[in-house]
This record gives C-alpha cells, structure tokens and sequence, in this order.
C-alpha cells in the first residue's frame, strides 16, 4: 500500500511520539511511504518559524523522513477542493503519486473521506487497514 502522511502527523510523531510516532514506525517496515518536496518544505517551515527549533535538529529530523520514505513528485497543478491550498497541495501530490492513502489530522481533509479513490483517514484509522 502507498501512504502519504500530511505534514500534521510527521509534526505530532517527532514533537509527541504516541500514535503518529507509532502508525509511522509500523507503516515503514509494511508499506511504501512517500514524502514530497512539499509536504518536507512545510514539515521544515513549522518547526524552524513555529517550534524555532535549531535548524541543524530540522535537518536532522528530514533527513530521517528523507532515509526511509520514497521521494515522490510534487504535483504541479492542483485542483481548489478545500478552504487552504495547502490541502489542496496534499491531495495533488496523493494522486501524482498514485497513493492509496493519506493519514491525516487535518479536518478539512479528513471530512472528504475519500478523494479520486484515496482514502484519507486519522492515524488511530490505521490499525483497522491492518486488519
């Protein structure tokens, strides 16, 4: 299965650990996961101007993502489906990618439930795919 984790999960799993920490441990080793130039740019963007973390431990945290998820493309023309483009972004890049499965905490994107065939679910959801 292809999964793209939004931006707000890959935050919550380095600042908190819990179940986005955990969904994304397990996701690794089962699945293949992307990331994109995007979703890295905003992911850096948060914890050096929201979190001011220093930028060598933001580097060190998108290195991680970097080493163990597959580089996927940043899509160039995106659709206007929700209130903030950068949802949009995230939709964009799921189908360029031919994701399966975006994993999210955003609402906005969670409301769609599902979107040209991806579905899109909280990371508490994720054990059921397991199933």
């Amino acid at each position: 299965m292809r999964i793209l984790f939004d931006t707000n999960v890959l935050v919550a799993a380095f600042l908190k650990g819990g179940a986005s920490y955990e969904v994304i441990e397990q996701a690794v080793h089962e699945h293949e996961i992307y990331y994109t130039i995007f979703i890295i740019g905003e992911f850096r963007k948060i914890f050096k101007d929201k979190f001011h973390y220093p930028a060598a431990v933001v580097n060190e945290f998108a290195e991680f993502i970097e080493s163990f998820f597959i580089k996927g493309i940043t899509a160039g023309a995106i659709e206007n489906i929700c209130r903030d483009s950068n949802d949009d972004q995230v939709l964009a890049d799921a189908v360029i990618n031919r994701i399966n499965v975006i994993i999210t905490g955003d609402k906005d994107l969670l409301y769609l439930k599902t979107y040209k065939s991806i579905r899109i679910i909280h990371p508490k959801e994720y054990w059921n795919l397991l199933l």
